[in-house]
């Protein structure tokens, strides 16, 4: 796959993720198995170090950041303290995904 494809793809697909998992069907711990599975396949797919580095990044960083915002459900007022929570958060989640794709890429070179 294209890295400029796969790139925007871990983008999207983070972002689905984080809709899912608030609006549809994942409740509590499992949702970080499901998100560490999909985040194991996309690193699978990954071909370069730096489209792998990219998209771990991105997908982590988008994944964490559409499941909290469109998890709030505070009030207005406590906006902005969310928000510098949510930046924190999202730092935090795009290194999991870093993680999480560098394994998929593992397992790949060991599958060879």
């Amino acid at each position: 796959m294209k890295s400029n494809s796969l790139i925007f793809l871990a983008s999207f697909i983070g972002l689905l993720c984080g809709f899912l998992s608030t609006h549809v069907f994942l409740i509590g711990w499992l949702n970080l198995i499901f998100w560490g599975i999909v985040g194991v396949g996309l690193g699978y797919f990954a071909t370069e170090k730096k489209t792998m580095i990219w998209s771990g990044i991105l997908y982590g960083f988008f994944l964490s950041i559409s499941f909290l915002f469109l998890g709030f459900q505070g009030m207005p007022d406590k906006l902005l303290g969310f928000t510098i929570f949510s930046l924190f958060l999202s730092i935090l989640g795009a290194g999991c995904g870093l993680i999480c794709v560098l394994i998929g890429n593992w397992i790949k070179k060991k599958l060879r």
